[in-house]
């Protein structure tokens, strides 16, 4: 039987999100972009608090007004320091922990964020993960010349949508077969609740409100991994 381990990013591995950290850090020294920016993602939190936007509303508007426009090289170097300092001192001491135990015992590992794949891949480049699902950026021109565009390169891997972009990973591996593959799912927010309602084993950790009521009910285990 083939092992998978599937690990969120944001507040699972690492101790705090990364989207709007990264972005403010890439205008950072531009005060009007800075200001726009959070003016901007607080309208759309708003907005889809009540249901008047999806959740990639929000995060297309702080691109604009951030990464957007940007040189691709310019943000993989962000990325780049931006993962070095993640994994140095930002990541949760059990998720480590468990990252090692399941390539000791030779288990295929991921990681499944709805995180921009710029940051996502940088981090997990670090921890060793090969494989990994995230929101893809879009870029245009070629070469050296490549600048972020306005707009994503691919569908919010969040909620029902984080489920959709997994599946088809999974889907891409020669040796996966349903129903030999055993899945472990490691995630901390209720939006994830398809992708641990799919996976053969749960585990919640330092779970929302929310997704620890659900671990109740659809018996979810329950871990700390802030040591």
């Amino acid at each position: 039987m083939q092992r998978y381990a599937v690990f969120d990013l944001d507040e699972t591995i690492t101790t705090r999100g990364t989207w709007g950290r990264f972005v403010s850090q890439s205008v950072k020294g531009k005060p009007h972009k800075l200001i726009g920016l959070w003016a901007r993602a607080g309208i759309g939190q708003i907005l889809y608090k009540f249901g008047r936007k999806e959740r990639i509303f929000v995060k297309r508007g702080m691109l604009r007004w951030s990464l957007s426009g940007q040189s691709r090289a310019q943000l993989q170097a962000l990325a780049d320091n931006f993962a070095d300092e993640e994994v140095r001192s930002g990541l949760r001491p059990g998720a480590v922990r468990q990252i090692k135990a399941h390539r000791e015992a030779g288990d295929r590992i991921l990681i499944a964020s709805a995180g921009a794949d710029l940051v996502v891949e940088a981090i997990a480049n670090r921890l060793g993960i090969e494989t990994v699902v995230s929101t893809k950026l879009a870029w245009k021109g070629e070469g050296e010349n490549q600048i972020c565009a306005r707009h994503f390169g691919s569908d919010n891997c969040y909620g029902p949508g984080k489920l959709v972009h997994l599946r088809k990973c999974l889907e891409t591996f020669d040796d996966f077969k349903p129903e030999a593959a055993h899945i472990t799912i490691y995630t901390d927010s209720h939006s994830d609740l398809p992708v641990l309602k799919f996976a053969d084993k749960g585990v919640v950790v330092n779970g929302d409100s929310k997704l620890l009521k659900a671990a109740n009910v659809y018996g979810f285990e329950i871990v700390d991994w802030s040591r």
